[in-house]
């Protein structure tokens, strides 16, 4: 979850909190700052400790994956067709259409997937976060 939303779009998500003790990830929205509390919900103002901010940081990282996993493609014609369908507005449409009929969907979803974690992992890890395997 804490990749999801850190590839969320910051004009359509407030982010999230992730809940150091338990490793919970809880939608900004459903957290209780205003600390009226009772019914169990997340508040991190209460618990600023126990609670990390997750922003929404947008797709730059995506769009920087799909340009590299079209760089591994060997055959020709394939790579240059996945080049300008990654290119400008629908390119996120448009690269999933193609690698879905080209029978690539598996190998992109492992190659995200991985790219995904890493990138998660690393920002927990640039503030300190301890992330076990």
């Amino acid at each position: 979850w804490v990749a999801t939303v850190l590839e969320g779009d910051p004009m359509r998500s407030q982010g999230a909190f992730l809940d150091l003790q338990t490793g919970e990830v809880i939608p900004a929205f459903a957290a209780d700052s205003e600390g009226a509390g009772g019914d169990g919900a997340a508040n991190p103002e209460a618990e600023p400790d126990r609670w990390l901010f997750l922003p929404s940081l947008g797709s730059r990282a995506v769009r920087q994956d799909m340009a590299e996993f079209t760089t591994m493609i060997r055959y020709r014609p394939l790579r240059e067709r996945m080049e300008l369908a990654i290119e400008g507005l629908g390119a996120f449409h448009r690269f999933r259409d193609l690698i879905y009929s080209e029978g690539l969907a598996a190998d992109w979803h492992a190659f995200s997937d991985h790219r995904r974690i890493a990138r998660a992992r690393e920002f927990l890890a640039d503030l300190g976060v301890r992330v076990s395997s």
